[in-house]
Order: C-alpha cells, then structure tokens, then sequence
C-alpha cells in the first residue's frame, strides 16, 4: 500500500508490485535492444545463488537512454537504505539485488492533474486528485511489461521496485512483484521499505483511516482478537501491559494491542504505537520484524551448500568420512550448528565440518545429520520450524572384519581355531610373542564367512598369540 503518516489523508490501495530484493555488487552489464530502446541488465549485489535467495529487482521508467547513470545511482542508494533498515540489515547477506535499466522516450510520469503527460516505457500516471499514488497500466502495456523483463533477468525475483524519474512525492504497491516510487528523497527512504513489509511478509497497513470495502482478512500485524491467549502476538506482550493498550507516552515503546488498523479507528488493533507499516520515518516494530525474518526463511535455507553432494553414501574403507556445510551468515550473530549420527548428539561438535570414522558407525545402514538453527532474538514464534533446517547422509557401512574363536587343542601337538567376519580381500594370520611384534605365517581366504586355521605343529610356536587382520 502507499506510506502515508497517521495524520496523512490516506488514497485508496490501486494495486501491489513486489520486488525480489539482493545485495548486488554493480559489477556488470547486459545490453539488449526493446522496442522503446536498450534495456540494461545490471547486478548490484551478488551474494550467492539466485535460486537460494532473496531477489530484488529495480527497473527504471522515465528514464532516456542517456540516464541510465543516474537510475544506477538511484538503484543502488535505495538498496543501501532498504538494506540499513532492520531486519533487512541482519539478514542483507540473504539477498541479492539486480538494476533493469529499459529506456523511456521522455523523463518523468504523467501528471493528469495539471494536464502533463510524457511518453515512458511502462506508461506510469500520477492521480488525477492527489497528485500522490503512482500507478502504471495492469495490462500488457504496463505490468505486462514488468513481467516479461522479470522472466526474461530475473525469473526467481522476489520484489521489484519501480523508480518513477519525477521529483514529486509520490508511489504505491501494485500488483505482481512491483512496487512504485518516485525519486523524491522521502519517497525513496520509505515508500521500498513500507511495501517490502506488504510484499515479503503480508503485513498490513495499520491506516485507521477509512477505506469503505477494504477486504477484513487479517495480517500478521492486524488482527480483531482481544483475548490475551488467542492474540497471534502474544509471546511479544508482558504480562503487565494493559489489553486493549493506552496509546500514551508510558506505553511508547511495548508491544501490545492499539486500536486502530486495516482502515478502521475501532474494532482492529495493531502490536505497537508506532511502525512503519502505519507511520512514517519510524522502524518496523517487533511483530512485523519477526514476520519478515520468517519470510525471508521461507524463500532461503539456512544451509546454503554441503558435501558431500551426494546423500546417500557407501563406503568399504576405513579411511575417516567428512562432512561440510556452508551455513548462511547474518551480520549480527551465528547460526547453531549440530551434528548427530544415529539420531545421538555429537557432543561438543558445532563446527561445520565433521569428520568421522566409518567403524565408529557400524556396518549396515546409518546416518549422519546436520541441524543448522537461527536462534536469533528477532523471532519468538516460529510455529513451522522455519528457522531450522535439517540435512541428512544415508551412510551404509560395509567394512571388512574377521573375528578369532572356537579355539581347539587337537592332539599330537596341533590346535586349531576359527576365523569368521567378512573379508573379499582376504585376512592374513600374524603371531607374535610379546603383542607388539607380530609375523605374518599364512594368507587366506573366507568360505562361506568362514575359515578354520590349523598349526603344524604347537612345537614350531611356544607361548605365542594370534592374530587375523585384513589387508588394507
């Protein structure tokens, strides 16, 4: 929805556009040609993998082809902005950001209300009343646009933002993925950060201005519950704050239940006194952080690569086994990381590599398990385990081994005992008299898991121990 202040005439939602927001490093450039003219492709911010995480893409209208310049210099300063805010700032290793520049015939919007009209690529208009809400065309002529160069760039985009090239305040959500703002300062400093709340996470405005019709489906920050136990924000609320909440300077700073939101002054509450889903210049509150801190985690998991690639496994050598993964880093703090084999806590193992001894599994079936979990204070509900992610290695264990028993005095000088286990390479029988040094006398093979060793003479070996061993 467009960003208004409490005390701010509030203009009717027209529609929402989402952006996919990244951290972009401006490194390079593609150049193709439109109808209208050249389109750039640019990347602002590269942090890893398109496809494990969140994408943020900002097109340019009104824009002439010799302002490309300058709609990179807007892009990449309203990145910096979106991503200084919290919890964008915590998590700005999570996004990647990208620049579509596509040029327009003349700089600027529409303005209706005082008979302006230019000729831009994506027919962006001003409202005819206020002046204010900027929206562009929901067909092929305008959105329609917006979704073939996403598809085109970027398929996996999260959010667009639009940056209008007019100096009058102004902006709006739209519909799709794109979001719509002037070049105004102000509207550059809140207009991405207000709507990336209603893009990412579903927020709603907390507007307790009118808007007769506005469908009554609650949002994470919106709700109509009074009951201290039923309200969704309840891990937020201290048992000592009052239900409905003052509105006074005492409760300036806690989360609780304030009436007016979803464009009503009663009937609808919302966590706090002041969030910027609801007023301008302030920061999200508590409720509305947690709730884009889960929506970043159900577009990015939190173990961004691993090795081996290759989950199920089978290994017939005693040589140590290692496992990696590559956690995602927040700016603030580390993710939790342990490891299981088994389903039992490798104690004092929270690295991201673990090595490990095939025989200390066992032959037959296994497993080994990375748990990766963001313990970050930003979230205290987390009902669908969006924090946490598992991984887990099948790991079938066959190694060689060969077991000693049954032994036998047979007389005349001979014995016998029974060597048994599994061993395709074969087993050598060592002995030795003092358990340190041990001589190899016969190399044989297993029947049927089995093989029964006979001396030739007890003579030949006084007071010496045996051994079976496979071959390496």
């Amino acid at each position: 929805m467009i960003i208004c202040s409490r005390n701010r005439p509030h203009y009717q939602r027209v529609w929402r556009c989402a952006i996919k927001l990244g951290l972009v490093l401006f490194l390079t450039g593609l150049a193709v040609q439109t109808a209208a003219g050249q389109t750039n492709f640019h990347t602002i911010i590269s942090n890893g993998t398109a496809s494990n995480r969140l994408n943020v893409v900002f097109l340019s209208e009104g824009y002439t082809n010799g302002q490309f310049a300058l709609f990179l210099t807007h892009a990449t300063n309203t990145a910096a902005i979106l991503l200084t805010n919290q919890p964008f700032a915590e998590y700005q290793s999570y996004f990647n950001v990208y620049a579509i520049a596509v040029a327009s015939a003349q700089s600027g919007s529409d303005h209706p209300a005082s008979a302006q009209f230019v000729n831009t690529y994506f027919n962006s208009s001003y409202d005819s009343i206020s002046d204010y809400i900027i929206t562009i065309p929901p067909n092929a002529s305008g959105l329609g646009k917006v979704d073939a160069l996403l598809d085109t760039f970027v398929p996996m985009a999260d959010l667009a933002i639009m940056l209008v090239n007019d100096v009058v305040l102004g902006g709006s959500d739209g519909s799709g993925k794109t979001a719509i703002t002037s070049i105004a300062p102000f509207s550059l400093s809140d207009i991405p950060v207000h709507e990336s709340g209603h893009v990412l996470a579903n927020l709603g405005d907390e507007y307790s201005t009118p808007n007769p019709g506005y469908p009554d489906t609650e949002e994470p920050n919106t709700t109509r519950e009074t009951n201290r136990a039923l309200i969704k924000w309840t891990a937020w609320i201290s048992t000592n704050t009052p239900l409905p909440t003052p509105p006074t300077f005492d409760y300036e700073d806690a989360v609780g239940l304030f009436e007016g939101a979803h464009y009503h002054t009663t009937g609808w509450y919302r966590p706090k006194l002041n969030c910027r889903m609801g007023s301008l210049g302030v920061s999200f509150c508590e409720v509305c952080q947690e709730a884009l801190v889960l929506s970043f985690y159900r577009e990015v998991r939190p173990i961004d690569l691993f090795a081996p690639a290759n989950t199920n496994l089978t290994t017939t050598s005693t040589a140590a086994l290692n496992f990696t993964i590559t956690p995602l880093l927040p700016a603030g703090h580390e993710l939790n990381i342990q490891w299981l084999t088994n389903g039992t806590a490798v104690t004092c193992s929270t690295n991201p590599v673990l090595t490990i001894l095939p025989a200390s599994l066992g032959n037959g079936t296994n497993t080994v398990t990375a748990r990766v979990t963001d313990l970050t204070p930003l979230v205290r509900t987390d009902t669908s385990n969006l924090l946490s992610q598992t991984l887990r290695w099948n790991v079938s264990v066959n190694l060689p081994y060969v077991v000693l028993s049954v032994p036998r005095w047979l007389g005349a000088g001979s014995f016998a005992f029974r060597v048994s286990g599994a061993a395709p390479q074969g087993f050598i029988i060592q002995v030795s008299t003092n358990l340190t040094n041990w001589t190899p006398v016969s190399t044989n093979q297993l029947v049927n898991g089995q093989f029964d060793y006979t001396n030739q003479t007890a003579a030949s070996f006084p007071l010496q121990m045996f051994r079976a061993v496979v071959p390496p």
